[in-house]
């Protein structure tokens, strides 16, 4: 029976994405290898190996860097929360609501470890002392009585990162103001956040990078839900084959546009996807 060269090549190349998202790049890039070496002219597998192969030089010569917690949770609800208690004065239905089912996913915050950690760490995702201080932490929340402040802060830094090439800390200002926006029962809040849509768009723009890239997966789907990501992650991560650019991906998303670049952030902050460069 003749060999389907082809076939074989095609799975190793899905065999190599499967070692990637588990950290394993050695042995990714000995399926890509192998790939390249049945059928040598295969556009993909020879992206792929190249790829690979950058990064386990890199992981190889990197310097050492601590560690940092995996996760981080969301202030919003717990400072909604506070706005209800009967310390706050505040009335339950001017403050917060609980998320509806698709929203679930919006509640948490992930971000990985800053620094690189692991065998499929970004390299290099912390370029400075600013990029290593980006937790919502350092982000504008009031404690005051106006949530529409809160919503100006987040806005005000989004705008502000982007303008300072901040990307991740610009994301993720975009990602609290959406937040806040989603669940407070605020139409002031809701009038500053949408009218800063487009400014939100182009901070997960800017912090996904070149649309033409194609996103593989840098993390097992069963761990999604530690990260607090839900069905439609999963779902957009299962389309990531190496040969799908950003822009196709969002395309077969099945969700609003926006939502897609939303979602494509948060894995991109949460180092959950490694994008392969044309």
């Amino acid at each position: 029976m003749a060999r389907n060269v082809s076939l074989e090549a095609r799975e190793l190349a899905q065999r190599g994405l499967e070692h990637y998202a588990c950290g394993q790049l050695r042995e990714a890039v000995l399926a890509w290898e192998k790939a390249v070496q049945l059928a040598p002219h295969d556009a993909h597998a020879l992206r792929l190996l190249e790829f690979a192969r950058k990064r386990v030089r890199e992981r190889d010569t990197r310097p050492v860097a601590h560690a940092r917690p995996d996760t981080l949770e969301s202030p919003i609800p717990g400072y909604l929360a506070s706005l209800t208690s009967p310390e706050s004065g505040e009335h339950p239905a001017d403050s917060a609501r609980e998320p509806a089912p698709d929203e679930e996913w919006a509640k948490v915050d992930t971000r990985r470890v800053l620094a690189a950690t692991g065998e499929h760490a970004v390299v290099g995702a912390v370029q400075d002392e600013q990029d290593a201080a980006d937790t919502w932490r350092d982000l504008p929340i009031q404690q005051g009585d106006k949530l529409q402040d809160s919503a100006r802060g987040f806005v005000d830094e989004c705008q502000a990162a982007l303008r300072e090439g901040r990307d991740d800390s610009a994301a993720q200002a975009a990602e609290l103001a959406l937040q806040l926006s989603e669940q407070s029962r605020s139409h002031d809040v809701d009038s500053i956040v949408d009218s800063a849509r487009p400014l939100l768009e182009r901070a997960f723009r800017a912090c996904i990078g070149d649309m033409r890239c194609s996103p593989i997966r840098a993390m097992r789907s069963e761990e999604l839900a530690e990260h607090g990501f839900d069905h439609r992650a999963a779902f957009l991560m299962s389309r990531m084959d190496g040969m799908l650019s950003v822009s196709d991906l969002l395309d077969v998303a099945g969700m609003p546009r926006f939502d897609a670049l939303r979602l494509m952030a948060s894995l991109r902050r949460a180092q959950a996807v490694d994008m392969v460069p044309i």
